[in-house]
């Protein structure tokens, strides 16, 4: 049960700061709405690229650690903080990374700006990493591989729908969204945050139920 527990937080935390339907006017701006076989194609390009910066993150983020000598412990803290403020912004309705617009003429640049940084951006990125610390100080690495996949199926699924979802959803429907995945960082960032400090201090931790 642990094992799935970080899985399932991993995925969750991950979906809610990445976002993708905030993403999804850009994504509809640039390539061809009508079109169904290219928004799917589309779709599928993006989320291979979020995969790969997500799978960089994992298992590039201990070796970051190690070359700046940052322990998982204050990694996980400072994360935590990031993840926190992020949720913060989407509370308060800031819509942060997501309020970059496409550059014009860019139809054919689908992996800048909307798989990064309007989806995997620099708060998923830490997000990411931070998650990565935590699962090898607990020796599951494999949680946050499959986590990262999970991630990007959820975005080709968002995007693939993105027309219908603009539709039936619209801006009040995404803000609606927006504010809940808020609500859900500030939670997860403070039980990292408060984990890292537990780790850093040796102190005794719950375990996560």
């Amino acid at each position: 049960m642990p094992e799935y527990g970080s899985l399932l937080q991993a995925v969750i935390a991950l979906i809610a700061i990445a976002n993708p339907l905030a993403a999804v006017p850009a994504f509809l701006a640039l390539v061809p709405a009508r079109d169904p076989l290219a928004v799917r194609r589309a779709a599928t390009r993006v989320a291979l690229a979020v995969f790969a910066i997500l799978l960089g993150a994992v298992l590039g983020g201990t070796l970051v650690l190690e070359m700046f000598g940052i322990s998982f412990a204050a990694f996980r803290a400072g994360g935590g903080l990031v993840v926190m403020l992020t949720g913060l912004d989407m509370l308060r309705g800031e819509s942060g990374e997501a309020s970059e617009e496409p550059p014009a003429g860019a139809a054919v640049h689908l992996i800048v700006p909307v798989a990064m940084p309007l989806i995997a951006g620099p708060g998923t990125i830490i997000t990411a990493m931070t998650m990565a610390a935590r699962a090898a100080s607990a020796s599951r690495p494999s949680a946050l591989l499959l986590a990262a996949s999970a991630v990007a199926g959820f975005v080709w699924l968002v995007l693939a729908l993105s027309g219908w979802l603009q539709q039936h959803i619209g801006h009040r429907g995404q803000a609606i969204v927006a504010r809940f995945m808020g609500l859900v960082l500030v939670a997860i960032g403070a039980q990292l945050v408060l984990g890292g400090i537990a780790d850093f201090f040796g102190l005794p931790v719950a375990p996560n139920r």
